[in-house]
């Protein structure tokens, strides 16, 4: 095995033959372990053991997606998170980089990639003078629209994240295969910021969301180690009995699986309300290990993978509480190849994001859902509407 580098030199950056696993450690108090090794760890890939070659943890840059819900009622939950940004983005180091795009029924590229803070807290306070907050909320799409542009927009040789904030209401039906398969292919980790009292404000259930509760169930992929994520976990299917409360006009809505779609992804689910939440979250991202290793044989590059990651016995003897937190289910590395876009069934083909949801659409309790032409790439859309398009200036 090949000596483990320093954090402060980066390598196998152009080499496609590794593939590389992103984990996060933490003890039962669900903080954070730092400083393991590459002998700490074991990896296995469709069940076959890998060498691990190389591990990168704390210096390695990453880049920030803000995915921030402007429906109805989420201003003072967007305002906490701006007001939080001054301390928050400081855990972040000189090489990462951030985006802002915003969502209700559409997405909107409010910040393309950019290395600086003021320019992150400027258009923070821009969108609050500027989104109207009054409109519905399709989290899906979102998910799909930002994983699409963290994948084509995020550098290949950075830590890939989407922090969401959001209610986890969504008036249309969920996908969390979808949404894991285009993390996966964007190599991104999610991270939930769920504002668990925003309904009250829409004559939702008295109370906000049920604490804790619910076993968690089925997902795509899934974590190692199992066991609580640390802040709140909703149960899926959002409310007891299925829809939850009203969408201003009264439209039903249910849960989008936003903390479980994270928690797959081997990221965090926590509430905004917790005044560290921000900071946490960002800096638990600089503390994730990238594991590089070698592809075993007979696991060619650009197919789907089976991962698994734990600590070996040794570590484990050190750290007996330790869970591992990763994705399972992900792509090998091959210099960028594509296995093909997301198969999404629940928007047509060859509608703009700009324009409205048509019927056709399904919303939440719709039992007549089409089908999506997986040909087509879903496109994330730019503050004034037009799709995005051309190179990032900063990538």
């Amino acid at each position: 095995m090949l000596p483990a580098a320093a954090d402060d030199d980066i390598v196998f950056r152009s080499d496609v033959s590794l593939a590389r696993a992103d984990a996060q450690v933490v003890d039962s108090s669900n903080r954070a372990i730092t400083h393991l090794n590459v002998e700490d760890f074991v990896v296995r890939a469709n069940g076959q053991p890998a060498t691990v070659k190389n591990l990168v943890s704390e210096q390695m840059p990453v880049d920030v997606l803000f995915l921030l819900d402007v429906s109805s009622s989420m201003r003072p939950h967007v305002q906490r998170i701006a007001n939080a940004s001054d301390n928050a983005l400081g855990v972040l180091g000189k090489d990462d980089r951030m985006a802002i795009m915003v969502f209700d029924r559409a997405t909107r590229v409010r910040l393309a990639f950019s290395s600086s803070r003021q320019d992150v807290r400027r258009e923070f306070d821009r969108l609050l003078h500027d989104e109207r907050f009054n409109g519905g909320t399709d989290i899906t799409r979102a998910m799909l629209d930002a994983a699409d542009y963290i994948r084509n927009r995020g550098r290949h040789d950075a830590r890939k994240a989407i922090v969401i904030l959001t209610d986890d209401e969504t008036e249309f039906n969920r996908d969390d295969r979808a949404v894991g398969r285009a993390l996966a292919r964007a190599d991104a980790v999610m991270c939930a910021l769920i504002a668990p009292n925003a309904m009250l404000n829409r004559g939702g259930y008295p109370g906000g969301y049920p604490s804790g509760g619910g076993q968690r169930r089925g997902g795509y992929g899934g974590m190692g180690g199992g066991g609580p994520m640390g802040g709140i976990i909703l149960p899926r299917g959002g409310r007891p009995g299925g829809a939850g409360g009203g969408m201003g006009g009264g439209g039903h809505t249910q849960s989008a699986g936003t903390s479980e779609i994270a928690q797959d992804s081997g990221g965090d689910s926590m509430s905004v309300n917790d005044s560290s939440a921000l900071e946490e979250t960002l800096l638990r991202l600089r503390q994730r290990y990238s594991l590089f290793f070698s592809l075993p044989d007979g696991v060619k590059p650009g197919e789907e993978r089976d991962t698994q990651v734990d600590l070996t016995s040794a570590a484990r003897r050190r750290y007996p509480d330790a869970e591992v937190r990763y994705r399972r289910v992900s792509m090998t590395a091959d210099g960028g190849s594509d296995s093909g876009p997301a198969r999404v069934t629940r928007a047509p083909s060859d509608r703009d994001y700009s324009d409205p949801p048509p019927a056709s659409r399904a919303p939440a309790n719709s039992s007549d859902v089409p089908q999506q032409n997986p040909s087509r790439r879903r496109t994330p859309v730019n503050q004034d509407g037009s799709p995005v398009s051309g190179p990032d200036e900063n990538h």
